[in-house]
C-alpha cells in the first residue's frame, strides 16, 4: 500500500477496502481486497512457516538491523558535531596560528572528537555482532534454538546498542553545551 498525501485506507466493517478523503469513500476492486487480505494472512500467521523460511526471514531481519541501526540519529548528531569541530577549527586558526580563545571550546572540541571516536566503536562493534550473529544462525537446528539463542542475542546487541546511543547523545549535549558557552564568551569579549 502506498500512502497518499491526505487519504486514510482502511477496512470497513465488511473488510471492504476503502480510502477516505475527507468525508467521501471510494470502495476498491475485489481483487485488490483479496491481495490485501492474503498479506494480511501472511503476516498475521505463517504457521506454515517451515523452520528453514523462518531462518532465513531472521537472517533477512539481521542484516537489516545491522544497515539500519539508528541511523537517523547519528546522521544528524555526527553533522552537528562536525560542524562543532568546524567551528572550533575556524575559531582556534587565527593569522596562521593555533590559539585557544577560551577552555570551553577546547574541551567541546575534545568531547566531539571523542563523540567520533565512540560512533566508530560503536558501528564497529555493532557491525561485528551482527555479522556474527548472522553466521550462527545456520547453526540453530530446531525452532527452540532460535527462540532462545538468537533472540537473546539479538537483545543483548540492541541493549549494547542502546547504551552507545545514550553516550553518544550525552557527548553531544555536553559538547554542544560547552560550545555555546565558548561562543558566548568570545561575544562578551568582543563587544565588552
Amino acid at each position: 500500500m502506498k500512502k497518499i498525501k491526505h487519504e486514510k485506507t482502511g477496512y470497513d466493517h465488511k473488510h471492504t477496502k476503502k480510502k477516505e478523503v475527507g468525508h467521501m469513500s471510494m470502495y476498491a476492486s475485489e481483487s485488490v481486497n483479496q491481495k490485501d487480505h492474503q498479506e494480511v494472512q501472511q503476516v498475521k500467521g505463517n504457521s506454515g512457516n517451515t523452520f528453514e523460511e523462518k531462518k532465513q526471514k531472521l537472517q533477512d531481519e539481521t542484516q537489516d538491523y545491522m544497515y539500519q541501526q539508528s541511523s537517523k540519529f547519528s546522521s544528524v548528531s555526527r553533522n552537528l558535531v562536525l560542524g562543532i569541530i568546524g567551528t572550533n577549527w575556524f575559531l582556534t586558526y587565527v593569522d596562521g596560528k593555533l590559539r585557544i580563545p577560551n577552555l570551553y571550546l577546547f574541551a567541546s572540541l575534545l568531547l566531539g572528537l571523542m563523540f567520533l571516536l565512540v560512533d566508530v566503536i560503536h558501528y564497529f562493534g555493532d557491525s561485528v555482532s551482527y555479522q556474527k550473529e548472522l553466521y550462527s544462525l545456520d547453526g540453530y537446528k530446531t525452532e527452540q534454538d532460535l527462540i532462545d539463542k538468537h533472540e537473546s542475542k539479538m537483545d543483548k546487541i540492541n541493549k549494547r546498542s542502546h547504551i552507545f546511543i545514550v553516550a553518544k547523545f550525552s557527548l553531544l549535549v555536553f559538547a554542544s553545551i560547552l560550545f555555546f558557552i565558548g561562543l558566548i564568551i568570545i561575544f562578551i569579549k568582543e563587544v565588552f
